[in-house]
């Protein structure tokens, strides 16, 4: 404990879990003046935020890339949000959106490289799909639609009605009610580039026809005409700077610390005991947690949770889990005729078909893998690996709880087995030697994901982001259904769902919800 925490028994606010979310709301409340505590049983800022490394490989374990954070007109709403708090990290831009190549087998049905910036998409996708160009300035224009209605909502504390959104924000609402697919649909959009733009399903884990239109907008639209970016240093860096600045503003990290009981009194939150034996006074406690871990094992007081919250944990369904094979290779992405940074490799360009098939509980078993991201970040940062060699990364997702039938003496021969398909995938697509260059290789699953960061099932993407839970109606819930007095929920699991932007605006936008309960006086 540093000498400031031993002066103080008592905080404004404590926050569980230093990942993204948690560190974005510890920097944000602490900026604004608040006492604040963070806590985090590993030895290291950032939760999924991290790297490591193998012989003489540093792998980054979870970021492929992030917008926003260009400069001018290019600069988004996070790289504003990183402004404002002076967090300061060094990137690189990433020159194209994407390859997706669409292909059954070995035979190739489509293969198209997207462009960043909003002229670029716009060009680019009428010269594939002439008279496509109205639709899609439609839906990059909707982005700021949605933006604006949520910013409303955010400021009206829930004091808002249906009525007045209407009236408002018709169109914003009228987004709300519709699935990604629905909207394309509904603006006119040509099949050609619904199946294009689709090739992002992976990163929200849902495929277009369930996942939200406003959220599918969101992230999207942020990617194509604001650019992607890569941190130098990994995404470790980006938590060690937000953990940095939160400390100039005064805020406490306990690390190697476990949270065991979240303590209640006179029907609020009062307090918060550690492993160790501490317990430190607050009426707020901001959770980078699973609501299952808060309200299973950590609250002392169960019967103050609200019904509908343990209808809605009881109701939600874990997402998005995946196998990640890291590779270092010993030859450079020019000897081995890599050119892409972001590749989606898929079977279909119907994204419900490959999200089925994924649900399947005998997955690891089909002979195809599918839905795969690769990235080689060496064709962004060439010396984020030692001369002559690179860097490989793929990914799939599994959205049952498969991997739990494995037995412990098959785990190795299992994963080993799921890594080699996807690889092999990957080389028969593209026609390039990846395995007989294999230097270094290690292999993270679900269970790798759960064993590190504690999430059920190893889950990294929160709660599988269903019609009735997906991003419009956690918007529209808000702060409406709230839980135990004093007590907030943040992170992929939260009301943004995942991905670095969501969780760390999220992280921001609860903070500014707890300083106003803080410096109201709580319920106590």
């Amino acid at each position: 404990m540093s000498a400031k925490s031993e002066r103080y028994s008592r905080y404004d606010v404590v926050i569980i879990g230093a990942g993204n979310s948690g560190l974005m709301a510890a920097c944000r409340a602490s900026k604004m003046g608040l006492k604040v505590l963070c806590i985090e049983k590993h030895n290291l800022e950032g939760g999924a935020a991290q790297s490591f490394v193998r012989g003489r490989f540093e792998f980054e374990a979870s970021l492929h890339e992030i917008p926003d954070f260009g400069e001018g007109k290019m600069r988004g709403m996070l790289g504003h949000l990183f402004d404002d708090l002076k967090i300061d990290v060094d990137f690189y831009p990433i020159h194209n959106a994407f390859r997706y190549i669409v292909a059954d087998g070995n035979n190739i049905e489509l293969d198209v490289t997207v462009p960043h910036g909003r002229e670029e998409f716009l060009d680019y996708m009428e010269k594939v799909s002439p008279g496509s160009r109205k639709s899609c300035e439609i839906f990059l224009d909707s982005c700021s639609v949605i933006t604006e209605g949520m910013e409303y909502m955010g400021k009206s504390r829930g004091r808002w009605t249906m009525d007045e959104m209407k009236t408002r924000y018709p169109e914003f609402m009228k987004i709300l009610g519709l699935s990604a697919a629905e909207y394309f649909r509904e603006i006119g959009m040509p099949q050609k580039v619904i199946d294009i733009i689709s090739a992002y399903w992976p990163y929200q884990g849902v495929d277009i026809e369930h996942i939200d239109a406003s959220r599918f907008i969101l992230m999207t639209s942020s990617f194509f005409t604001g650019g992607a970016y890569m941190p130098k240093y990994r995404s470790h860096e980006m938590a060690a700077a937000i953990e940095k600045k939160a400390r100039e503003y005064g805020c406490d990290f306990w690390f190697n610390t476990e949270v065991v009981s979240i303590g209640t009194k006179n029907g609020a939150i009062n307090s918060v005991t550690t492993a160790d034996g501490r317990t430190v006074e607050t009426c707020a406690v901001i959770a980078n947690v699973f609501p299952d871990v808060v309200y299973g094992k950590l609250l002392d007081n169960k019967s103050l949770i609200p019904e509908f919250e343990l209808k809605k944990v009881n109701a939600r369904d874990f997402g998005f889990r995946p196998v990640s094979v890291y590779v270092g290779l010993d030859a450079s992405p020019e000897e081995l005729g890599i050119k892409d940074y972001t590749l989606f490799l898929s079977s279909s360009v119907d994204t419900e078909k490959v999200f089925n098939k994924i649900h399947s509980q005998d997955v690891y078993f089909d002979g195809l893998a599918d839905g795969l991201s690769c990235s080689c970040p060496n064709i962004v940062n060439p010396e984020c690996s030692p001369e002559g060699t690179t860097i490989f990364i793929i990914v799939t997702s599994y959205m049952s709880e498969c991997w739990k039938e494995i037995k412990p003496e098959d785990y190795v021969k299992v994963k080993s087995k799921v890594a080699d398909k996807m690889l092999t995938r990957y080389e028969n697509v593209m026609g390039i030697d990846i395995k007989s260059h294999i230097e270094e290789i290690e292999i993270a699953t679900p269970v790798t994901f759960a064993r590190y960061m504690g999430t059920p099932q190893g889950s990294v993407y929160g709660y599988f982001a269903e019609d009735w839970d997906g991003f419009a109606a956690r918007a529209l819930a808000g702060v409406r259904e709230m839980s135990v007095p004093g007590l907030f929920f943040i992170g992929a699991h939260g009301n943004r769902l995942s991905g670095f932007l969501p969780t760390y605006t999220d992280g921001d936008a609860v903070a500014k919800m707890v300083m106003g309960y803080v410096m109201g006086g709580g319920k106590q």
